[in-house]
């Protein structure tokens, strides 16, 4: 009967119309729609729809379009007449129907025998076709490498004031990682300076770097210990030819998900300056005292730090340093990120100002997980 009306449609006097009206005929026609499944709660209530996913002893069920977080305890009947794939606990991968049994759940192996498991011996769901997704990842300590490390390059203008009153370039590198059992940060921030002569000339430019690396390991959940911090800075313009700054500790996350991050921690270490004036080589042991805090709202990232460096032998000699950073990322990567740096140095070295103040506008790359 198609090929009929397709005939007629060409050899008519309006095929472009006919046609048209054919194909969305048959764009009209109704799909094969997905499978339902069937659910039953503990308390007797049943949902009919799909089951998303299974995560952490909660399964993830879509009925009427909503996402619906269910404890694999709370269910006490399942059903799914199609096969799907599912990992059980002791890793094992199966493709199965699942019906309902008198003490658990039936599942139809492909091979026509069948296995009982209980709800909460699901581990993961997900499609038949695609078994290698239900592969579990072993999260140790860095590893695995790759999945869990995020990249930003990025470059722009700087504006710096305090000891250095100047618009120039920036450049600045971030990697960071992120799980359930380590967290590390490794940034890098060059910035240039230049000298000028009394006409104005420019005599020479001279680079500015901050280096900082942080690294925790979380011993239990909301509690962590600091491995390493460590931060190299490099500043001509407050007469710092190497400034070294080393601390372990301990510390308290508050919160910790994949869109909020609230910790604080605390720990002592070292500080030892490399002055081009005065007293040149310079140890100071140092109390760390730090907090962090980070929110994602779509594509929008707010990061803000802060860290208070007393000296043990006279706590009024401190460096005092907070940082706020703002990156949007649109499509495919491209990011857009303006970062305040705050330095307070208490004494300043020789003699200069205390407070150091850099904002940078940069334009940059991200790669890697999200």
């Amino acid at each position: 009967m198609i090929n009929r009306l397709a005939t007629m449609a060409l050899g008519s006097r309006f095929p472009t119309l006919v046609t048209a009206l054919l194909a969305l005929a048959l764009v009209a026609l109704p799909g094969r729609a997905l499978p339902q499944q069937s659910l039953t709660l503990a308390n007797g209530d049943q949902l009919t729809g799909q089951l998303k996913a299974v995560d952490a002893g909660n399964w993830i069920f879509t009925y009427q379009g909503q996402a619906i977080t269910i404890p694999a305890d709370q269910v006490q009947a399942f059903a799914a007449p199609e096969r799907i794939g599912i990992r059980l606990g002791d890793t094992t991968i199966v493709v199965a129907t699942v019906e309902p049994a008198a003490d658990g759940l039936l599942l139809g192996l492909e091979d026509g025998s069948t296995l009982l498991v209980q709800p909460a011996d699901f581990g993961a769901v997900g499609s038949a076709d695609d078994l290698k997704a239900l592969e579990p990842i072993v999260i140790g300590l860095y590893s695995p490498f790759l999945k869990f490390w995020k990249f930003l390059g990025s470059a722009g203008g700087t504006i710096q004031r305090g000891n250095t009153d100047e618009t120039n370039f920036s450049f600045s590198l971030d990697l960071s990682r992120e799980t359930k059992k380590d967290r590390t940060e490794f940034t890098t921030l060059f910035t240039t300076t230049k000298e000028y002569d009394n006409e104005g000339n420019v005599t020479s430019t001279e680079p500015k770097l901050i280096v900082s690396l942080g690294t925790d390991i979380f011993l239990v959940p909301g509690r962590f210990f600091t491995g390493v911090t460590m931060r190299w800075q490099h500043d001509p313009d407050k007469d710092i030819q190497f400034r070294q700054t080393y601390s372990a500790g301990l510390g308290y996350q508050f919160v910790q998900n994949d869109n909020t991050s609230l910790f604080i921690s605390l720990g002592a270490g070292g500080r030892f300056d490399n002055l081009t004036t005065g007293v040149q080589n310079t140890s100071t042991p140092i109390l760390d005292t730090a907090a962090g805090f980070r929110q994602r709202a779509g594509p929008v990232l707010f990061k803000a730090s802060f860290s208070y460096n007393p000296s043990l032998e006279q706590f009024s000699e401190f460096e005092l340093i907070d940082s706020y950073e703002i990156a949007i990322t649109a499509i495919e990567g491209l990011t857009f990120k303006t970062t305040l740096l705050h330095e307070y140095n208490n004494p300043p070295p020789s003699g200069d100002e205390k407070n150091d103040l850099t904002i940078t506008f940069q334009l940059g790359w991200a790669l890697g997980a999200k």
